[in-house]
């Protein structure tokens, strides 16, 4: 495990998490500031995957981070969806590369 994984899902994480609060989604912008700790906090290549599993878990279900849809009214907005899009993936992909 590399430390540019690492810090390449700290970038993600850390972006992911700006964008969700310029929506107002605090919560989940909560929850991956906690993943950014874990992270930082971790000590070993098996903490680090702990912490990378725990920010996986979101992802998974129904009413998940994966189902987080931003609405204008009756319509969804496009433009704060494509962004949410962008690092939801980005986020999920180094993630996945921590395990």
């Amino acid at each position: 495990m590399t430390t540019g994984r690492v810090d390449s899902a700290l970038a993600h994480l850390s972006t992911l998490a700006e964008v969700l609060r310029t929506v107002d989604e605090d919560r989940y912008a909560t929850f991956f500031d906690g993943v950014i700790g874990d992270l930082l906090r971790a000590g070993s290549p098996d903490e680090v995957r702990e912490a990378a599993s725990r920010g996986l878990a979101v992802f998974g279900g129904m009413n998940s981070f994966t189902d987080l849809v931003l609405m204008d009214g009756n319509v969804p907005d496009i433009e704060k969806n494509r962004r949410i899009d962008e690092g939801r993936e980005a986020v999920y992909d180094s993630l996945t590369r921590l395990i």
